[in-house]
């Protein structure tokens, strides 16, 4: 079995999730998806790494780049930020759900003053990747009172309908997080010096999406950088993937217990599973109003 490796920029990442977006398979850890073609099957991590591995694994790579051994990828740009920002206050941007059958897609922007960072550093605000749920639950629970923050929990149902309207993934995230820093900019005694979010969409198309919405909102733009890995940048991009991800537990947790049953997270073959049981008890309809309804695993289940 061969295998090509390939690094690719966030353009051609998102490029690819919109290519084989309907040959999803599952999304496993630290994956944005993976899919099988005829040719190989496609691991796409967030890290940007793309594993192409199958009998001819050198023709879905050919699609991405002429010459797979060479990368395309480029480190965060982060010329535009003070070499200080670690010490500076800022907002930082994150999300979560995004690979999730059942779970809700989250944002989160929040704002840590210079003279709380320590503080934060401290306690092990970190990103909620390298963490696990009761531990974010935890933190969550210490840094929701000592820092100003807007989150916003998208359920499926409003996101199948955002779909059926003609928005992908990162339109919808988009729009949330704009959403989300609207309200918060204006909670704030002073709009902030920097707004970092942790880059899914490289900045012109982000604005592009925000710009094709039926409705135009206010687009914030002012003092917003857009960072790969933020969470290394400044820790108000973790403290925000925290709260995120704090919140998504807590909403699958009470969905659970509402509807006496185990929604699991995740679009892996245990999802699958669950999801047929899930359909026995509630029905198709039921399935749709909570899950993430253009994903594989519909296919999957319902066969």
């Amino acid at each position: 079995m061969a295998t090509i490796t390939l690094t690719v920029s966030q353009q051609q990442l998102e490029k690819m999730y919109q290519t084989y977006q309907n040959q999803i398979i599952k999304v496993p850890n630290h994956t944005l998806f993976q899919a099988k073609t005829s040719h190989c099957t496609i691991t796409a991590y967030l890290s940007k790494k793309v594993v192409f591995q199958g009998k001819s694994p050198e023709i879905e790579a050919a699609k991405w780049q002429s010459s797979p051994t060479m990368s395309s990828s480029k480190k965060a740009l982060t010329s535009s930020l003070p070499a200080t920002i670690k010490t500076l206050s800022a907002v930082g941007c994150d999300e979560v759900g995004t690979g999730d059958y059942f779970g809700p897609l989250v944002v989160c922007c929040a704002y840590v003053e210079q003279h709380l960072i320590d503080q934060l550093q401290t306690m092990g605000i970190k990103d909620s990747k390298a963490l696990k749920d009761p531990e974010i639950c935890h933190l969550a629970s210490k840094i929701e009172t000592l820092i100003p923050h807007q989150v916003l929990i998208l359920p499926n149902e409003k996101y199948n309908k955002m779909v059926d309207q003609g928005m992908n993934a990162n339109a919808i995230k988009a729009f949330l997080h704009n959403q989300a820093l609207n309200k918060l900019t204006q909670s704030l005694p002073t709009y902030p010096n920097y707004l970092i979010m942790d880059e899914f969409v490289n900045e012109k198309k982000y604005f592009e999406y925000l710009k094709q919405l039926p409705k135009q909102p206010v687009i914030v733009k002012e003092n917003l950088h857009f960072i790969q890995k933020g969470e290394s940048v400044h820790v108000a991009v973790a403290a925000a993937s925290i709260l995120a991800r704090a919140s998504f537990v807590k909403y699958m947790n009470i969905m659970s217990k509402k509807l006496n049953f185990d929604l699991p997270k995740g679009a892996g073959s245990p999802v699958d599973a669950a999801g047929r049981q899930f359909v026995k008890q509630f029905g198709e309809a039921k399935l749709k109003e909570l899950t993430k309804w253009h994903f594989a695993n519909t296919q999957k289940i319902l066969k």
